[in-house]
């Protein structure tokens, strides 16, 4: 789970690591002092300088101007709430960055002398970059085998630190500016590992203080399944269980040119014959307004899928979510009553056994 900018700044902070003076605003009428600024929206994706949410600016009068313009906007489907306003640093751009290579079963540590927004044309060379153990000390022989610069050396030790107490996926700082007083991060990529959440109650505190921000999170936390808002004005909202198969539904929808609302892996195992879950997930779906179609997509090898249908009959009728058409597909152990007792209980609901059918209907109710 990505952090915000501001966040993975307090982070480094913690940790030694020099960034630039800033703050986070949320009102356009913010008077900023009369002096260069960067303004950067706070958003929870990458690419924000291609598609317009960092800004330059010379003076206060700039500086407005450019808050004006990003709170509210959207970068890449996230909603703008908030900038960090700090002053530019300077110096020689580079990257460092500190990840879990989950395919090596290592760690790898990359430096590139040539950072910034370009920073992907050097990205695959494979001389700027080391497989290492995850240990502080590894680390640190990985980076003195890619540059002999102290200042960088610093920086890579202090960032080996908090990637490892903090149980990181990745560690990213592009740019690092480096320059004859050290280094100081320009920006801060930092990945948590949401299994790792219950470990790290420091990151849940930063989690909940900044709440609006980290929606998806919090909901597994405190729910303990995954479900993701992939686009707030989708059509299709979406119950459905095992991540990979989700996933490839949410492709197969999308390369039709439909608009799944949500990822779900709901975990029908831990529903423990009550509908509670999945009731949850209606009233979540329920919140957007261009919903209109519900579809179910349950493959099930061990949950009972008789004993399912009975939980989403039970779940639809304390949630209704405005009465949209709800589309089934039920495979698996016990399907075939399965769907026999939701078409009696619930013959409103359109049930299938194929996914070519089922995806046909969604697709007839969304559009």
């Amino acid at each position: 789970m990505l952090l915000v900018e501001s966040d993975g700044k307090a982070l480094l902070r913690h940790y030694g690591i020099a960034v630039p003076e800033g703050l986070v605003i949320s009102d356009a009428t913010w008077a900023p002092p009369q002096a260069p600024r960067v303004v950067k929206a706070q958003v929870t994706v990458g690419g924000r300088g291609k598609a317009g949410g960092v800004a330059l600016c010379r003076d206060a009068a700039e500086t407005q101007a450019a808050l004006a313009r990003i709170l509210g906007s959207s970068i890449k489907g996230h909603a703008v709430h908030a900038c960090l306003v700090e002053a530019p640093a300077t110096g020689r751009e580079c990257y460092l960055s500190i990840m879990l290579d989950a395919g090596a079963g290592a760690l790898r540590v990359t430096f590139i002398a040539e950072g910034g927004v370009e920073v992907e044309s050097h990205a695959l060379t494979p001389a700027l970059t080391r497989l290492c153990a995850p240990d502080e000390a590894s680390i640190t022989a990985a980076l003195a085998a890619l540059t002999d610069d102290a200042a960088v050396r610093e920086v890579g030790a202090r960032l080996a630190t908090l990637f490892l107490r903090e149980e990181l996926m990745l560690a990213e700082i592009n740019p690092l500016f480096v320059g004859p007083c050290g280094a100081i991060a320009g920006d801060a990529k930092l990945v948590l590992d949401g299994n790792a959440l219950h470990r790290q109650p420091g990151q849940e505190s930063l989690l909940r203080a900044n709440a609006a921000l980290y929606p998806d999170a919090l909901r597994k936390l405190d729910e303990g399944f995954d479900y993701v808002e992939l686009d707030p004005k989708g059509s299709i909202g979406l119950i459905t269980t095992g991540a990979g198969l989700s996933m490839m539904l949410v492709d197969e929808l999308t390369a039709r040119g439909a608009h799944p609302i949500n990822f779900l892996d709901i975990r029908t195992g831990q529903l423990r014959g009550s509908p509670a879950r999945l009731i949850r997930v209606l009233e979540w779906l329920s919140e957007h307004p261009s919903l209109r179609v519900l579809f179910v997509n349950i493959f099930a090898g061990i949950t009972d899928q008789r004993e399912f249908a009975q939980l989403l009959a039970a779940a639809l009728q304390a949630q209704p979510c405005g009465g949209v058409p709800v589309v089934a597909r039920l495979v698996g152990n016990g399907s075939e009553e399965a769907r026999a007792w939701l078409a009696a209980a619930r013959p409103d609901i359109a049930i299938f056994e194929d996914l070519e059918p089922s995806i046909a209907r969604v697709a007839e109710y969304a559009a």
